[in-house]
Formats: C-alpha cells, structure tokens, sequence
C-alpha cells in the first residue's frame, strides 16, 4: 500500500518556534490526526516566502498528497552572500544587520508584489504537479486571498509571540477542518 505524505513548509509558527518540544508543532500534530502518516517538514524560522517557494520548488512534491504551504510575512527576503543564503527579517537576529535595507530600499508595494509573486508560484505549483494544496499564512495584514490565516486573536502565544502548545493544537484543529471541507 502507498501510505499517504504532507508536505510542510513556512516560517516559525510552522517550525514550531518556542516550543519545549517541537513534537508538539502542529505539522506532527496533524500527522498523527491523520493516522501517523508520512511527512517533510521543509519550514524554517525567520524565513522569507522567496525561501519557502524556493525550497518547495526543489523538493520533489509529486511523492505527497497534500501540500500544507503557510506564507509570511511580506517584508522578509533572502539572498545567497559567500556560498550560503542569508535571511533578511527586520524583527530579529541576523536580519537586523540588514535595518538599512529597509530604511533606505524597501517599500510596502514591493512587499505587496513579492507577495503576490510567490503566492502564485506556490499555487502554480502544485497544481501543474497535480497535488492538492492548503495555503495558509501568519499575515493578518495580507490582502491576499488564504484558505486560512492562523494568527487569530484566540490563539494562545508564549513571549515570543508565537503559539505555545495549545496554539498549535488549535491551528491543527482549523488546518484540519478546511481541508476536510
């Protein structure tokens, strides 16, 4: 029998950031949902979208039967500096050397139309490789169209602002239900 495989990818909610375990992340939850099947969990915190497309765009997604894709925020980019790739997020860590970027290049409608770009690119996507998709992001301000934004005021986060473990319960529970549906 061919046993059934999700395709995870997306940011640090769906990494599970600040998560004692990340077992307990709502990609494994929704595994086990669904009778402990197959899963990639592709995600990364403080990623960009560019990242997540380009990181879908290379894995093989003709092996899973369900794409479960969750976007973010606009304003974050990355590029390949000395033989790595280099996040650019103005929130945290290693982005915050890039401040000038943002002060002195980036501007909200190129972040509205990078959206639009790999938003498409995902969709685009899965469907010429014929595998269901579930497309999801953290961004309440996006004006986009999502099957589901899981950053709802209900859901519980820890200090880092991102869900605790009944937070991703919850989102596996939403995530869940609309694919059902």
């Amino acid at each position: 029998t061919i046993r059934m495989k999700i395709l995870f990818n997306g940011d640090s909610w769906c990494w599970g950031y600040s998560l004692e375990d990340r077992e307990d992340r709502y990609a494994v939850q929704i595994a086990k949902r669904l009778g402990d099947v197959g899963y990639t969990d592709l995600s990364y915190h403080g990623c960009s979208n560019r990242r997540i497309v380009r990181t879908t765009i290379e894995h093989d997604i003709s092996q899973y039967a369900l794409g479960i894709i969750c976007m973010t925020f606009k304003n974050r980019t990355e590029f390949f500096l000395k033989g790595k790739w280099e996040d650019v997020n103005p929130g945290r860590g290693g982005g915050k050397k890039f401040l000038d970027y943002y002060k002195n290049y980036y501007e909200e409608e190129y972040g509205e139309s990078d959206e639009k770009i790999y938003r498409q690119a995902i969709i685009d996507h899965f469907k010429a490789n014929d595998v269901p998709l579930l497309l999801l992001t953290v961004s309440k301000e996006s004006k986009l169209e999502y099957d589901l934004c899981i950053d709802t005021p209900d859901i519980p986060l820890g200090e880092t602002m991102h869900p605790t473990k009944e937070g991703h319960l919850m989102i596996a529970d939403r995530i869940t239900k609309a694919w059902v549906q």
